[in-house]
């Protein structure tokens, strides 16, 4: 058995409130010493200088699919999540994911992927599964019971809760919400969602999803708050869900560094009235693929996509980036990524989200604390989705990232989404080297993991 340590780093894990020069010992994948003192080991890294980390977990993102035919995963997210100092992610957000589940993770444990992978059940497989193609409809009672029934076969699969895309599927009732949510009350595991609309419609919007984890009294994850709330009502927004918290109900939020959301340009963000609810015109829009790629949108543009290429990914720069500040900052809100790539092309949030959080919000607007910043990326997500990741303590899983604090620093542009960043050092998963000053040297430590 191989022992690796970390000699000489300043230790933060605010699992354990731990914020210190300490050392550290890797047996069989697992933390088994932490000492003040120097430790010996076959493979020793020398942290001088360095911040060590448990691995960032990025409770929010979209996961690379996996090509069958092929048997092999198209990799594209995942090295970016790697390079940025990820080691656990949680895909199946938004109600999207992988719609054989069983065959994905099945190829993530045969074949491995660059980080530990988690999965929320995606409702829009559900619908999928059962023909319910129309999003703008209800689903008929009939059909709601056998997607339920299907979401409980599914969820025994180690999943770790739900996820909604209420707002790409505006036929999604009360009734069908409420239905496939219960199943989750068995072992209480969360829902969360992309709540049915944004800018003035968000309080409406998220009283509808809160009402769901009260009245089953489950845990409830709103996701990417910016993108929802920073159009001139993020104060009154979380005011309204530290109200719901007050009184008992479990929310918690999620939010990615940028002032500038990405969607396909098909989808119903995009329905008749984007322009009058975000206050923009069609140039607020940037292509991020084919032949359009890197043009802001013109009228002509915009609707020759929607109607030929509704899947071209975009970006709108329509948020206000001190309200998204503001969603950083609140004790409540966990980090995020919410990334999304194409063939790496995507917005620049997919590789730069958590070096930038601590560039940006730490070092240079200095809203949050270094030791902040790394309880939002790490023990408060995996409280959150029950995954026994996020923590340094004697006999966890060995995932740490070591950074430079001087040089983290985010590189990915809306024109270059995928440059990886500076200042990430080491990026340890299971116990193994992973990356090492931005060269990945194994490409398949990551395994999926279920709740704990």
């Amino acid at each position: 058995m191989r022992r690796t340590v970390i000699n000489n780093g300043y230790v933060i894990d605010p699992a354990n409130k731990i914020a210190s020069n300490l050392n550290i010992a890797i047996d069989d994948g697992k933390i088994t010493e932490i000492s003040s003192k120097a430790l010996e080991g076959d493979t020793v890294i020398d942290a001088e200088g360095l911040i060590v980390t448990p691995g960032f977990i990025d409770c929010h993102m979209h996961e690379d699919p996996y090509n069958a035919e092929k048997d092999r995963f198209e990799i594209s997210i995942f090295d970016c999540m790697l390079r940025m100092g990820v080691t656990t992610a949680i895909g199946g957000n938004c109600g999207i994911g992988p719609e054989n589940i069983y065959q994905y993770i099945e190829a993530v444990n045969t074949e491995g992927i660059p980080i530990n992978l988690g999965l929320l059940l995606p409702h829009g497989i559900l619908r999928k599964l059962e023909n319910v193609n129309d999003k703008y409809k209800n689903a008929d009672s009939i059909k709601i019971k056998s997607m339920k029934k299907k979401a409980e076969e599914l969820l025994e699969m180690g999943l770790l809760g739900l996820s909604f895309g209420i707002r790409y599927i505006p036929g999604l009732s009360k009734e069908e919400l409420m239905e496939i949510s219960s199943i989750c009350k068995k072992d209480n595991k969360i829902i969360s969602a992309h709540i049915r609309d944004d800018a003035a419609n968000v309080i409406e919007a998220a009283e509808e999803f809160i009402s769901i984890g009260r009245e089953l009294g489950i845990p409830i994850q709103i996701s990417h708050i910016g993108s929802m709330a920073a159009y001139g009502q993020m104060d009154e927004f979380l005011s309204f869900v530290d109200c719901y918290c007050s009184h008992g109900i479990d929310i918690a939020m999620d939010c990615y560094p940028y002032s500038a959301f990405s969607t396909k340009i098909g989808e119903t963000t995009y329905d008749d009235g984007f322009l009058i609810r975000y206050n923009t015109r069609y140039e607020s829009i940037e292509i991020c693929e084919g032949k359009y790629k890197g043009q802001r949108c013109t009228k002509e543009i915009f609707k020759e996509l929607r109607e030929k290429a509704p899947d071209t990914l975009t970006v709108a720069y329509v948020m206000r980036e001190d309200e998204v500040d503001r969603a950083i900052a609140h004790p409540n809100v966990f980090i995020a990524s919410d990334g999304i790539l194409n063939h790496n092309q995507g917005h620049p949030r997919a590789a730069g989200t958590f070096p930038r959080v601590i560039h940006e919000y730490v070092k240079n607007k200095k809203i949050i604390t270094l030791y902040q910043a790394i309880e939002k990326m790490t023990v408060l997500p995996a409280k959150r989705f029950g995954i026994n990741k996020g923590t340094l303590s004697i006999g966890a899983d060995a995932d740490i990232t070591i950074f430079d604090y001087n040089t983290i620093k985010d590189n990915a542009t809306f024109d270059n989404p995928v440059l990886p960043p500076d200042g990430i050092k080491y990026v340890i998963i299971n116990g193994k080297i992973a990356l090492e000053n931005n060269i990945i040297r194994n490409h398949n430590l990551g395994r999926f993991i279920a709740k704990s």
